[in-house]
């Protein structure tokens, strides 16, 4: 009787590792994923950071340049 009861629970304790070991592959898998799109976003945000910098310097150096001639030859600009 007992014998039967320790071979089903070897069975089972088997089934046990043999599942968290497939999940422990799935979750480092998974992290690598997480850890990827992280990098991707990270470098995403990083150039819209760029871009909106660059944005701001063209605006300026735009309004600079609008400076540079008379107020009467300047047209109306509507915001």
């Amino acid at each position: 009787m007992f014998n039967n009861q320790f071979s089903q629970l070897e069975v089972a304790i088997q089934r046990l590792v043999s599942e968290n070991q497939q999940l422990t592959v799935a979750l480092a898998h998974s992290q690598q994923l997480v850890q990827q799109k992280q990098d991707e976003l990270d470098s995403a945000l990083l150039q819209a950071m760029e871009q909106e910098e660059l944005q701001v310097a063209t605006a300026q150096r735009l309004e600079a340049l609008l400076a540079l001639f008379p107020a009467k030859a300047q047209p109306d600009v509507v915001a």
